[in-house]
């Protein structure tokens, strides 16, 4: 009967998990080794579930019916083992459960910082420090002309981009998730924006499938998990992406950008 009662309690969480909004944070799939890949599904139960704690079985499950990768519930608990700080465990009614610490969560975000992904942390409650790090860490290294995608804007949204160095911007938003006091507000100070910096174009996108927040370079895709305007009110992510190393996925973006760019109106 445990048993059974175990492979419900796992089939369940692995639905919660299924429903997930994981942007903004650093991609399963750029991990290779099983604790790294543990660490990322107890980070997610935690941050976006409250689950604090998963048995081995648990996060096996998860792995291997949401995100399609196998491995055993013996390597997991190896890797754990031998974790130090970044995990704690701890056995209740004779299971054994692992959460994930802060170092843990660090750790994570170092280890995707290698190869084609970088990682910016945005940490909650720290507004100015985090618009310092999206122009020095992010916008300052970003080359060739820009595409902005972020659907939800203010004053501060311009604030930022008025610290951009790029010869040429085309910032894609949609003005009706404004309120219609903000609307009119952000509108006003768009005109005046625009006389100061020519090189940045607005338009308006009409339609209600847009989301997602990103920048488009050259040679870089980078995407937030936050509007620009509200970085570092709760903690969040920058992930950016190499194009040579994800290339599938950049043309993808770029195209999807170009063909809403193309439906919709200057601001």
């Amino acid at each position: 009967m445990k048993k059974k009662r175990n492979e419900i309690m796992e089939a369940e969480i692995s639905k919660r998990f299924a429903g997930i909004d994981t942007s903004g944070f650093p991609d399963f799939y750029s991990y290779e080794k099983p604790l790294e890949k543990g660490l990322w599904i107890l980070g997610m139960a935690k941050e976006k579930l409250g689950i604090k704690k998963l048995t081995a079985e648990e996060i096996v499950s998860i792995m291997r019916d949401v995100k399609q990768v196998k491995i055993n519930a013996k390597s997991i608990t190896n890797s754990f083992n031998r974790a130090g700080d970044k995990i704690y465990s701890y056995r209740e009614d004779g299971e054994v459960y692992f959460e994930i610490m802060n170092v843990g969560k660090d750790y994570l975000v170092s280890q995707a910082k290698e190869g084609s992904i970088q990682v910016v942390y945005f940490e909650p409650d720290k507004q100015y420090t985090s618009k310092r790090l999206l122009s020095r860490n992010i916008f300052s290294g970003l080359k060739g002309d820009l595409r902005i995608v972020d659907p939800y804007c203010s004053e501060r949204t311009l604030d930022i981009l008025k610290d951009i160095k790029n010869e040429y911007i085309k910032f894609l938003t949609r003005v009706d998730n404004l309120r219609e006091k903000g609307k009119g507000r952000f509108l006003r100070e768009i005109q005046d924006f625009k006389l100061e910096k020519p090189n940045i174009e607005f338009r308006n996108y009409p339609n209600t499938d847009i989301h997602d927040r990103y920048i488009i370079s050259s040679d870089s895709l980078v995407v937030l998990g936050h509007s620009i305007k509200d970085l570092g009110s709760k903690e969040s992510f920058a992930i950016i992406l190499n194009k040579d190393m994800n290339r599938n996925i950049f043309e993808a973006v770029t195209e999807n950008f170009d063909r809403r760019w193309k439906q919709s109106t200057t601001l």
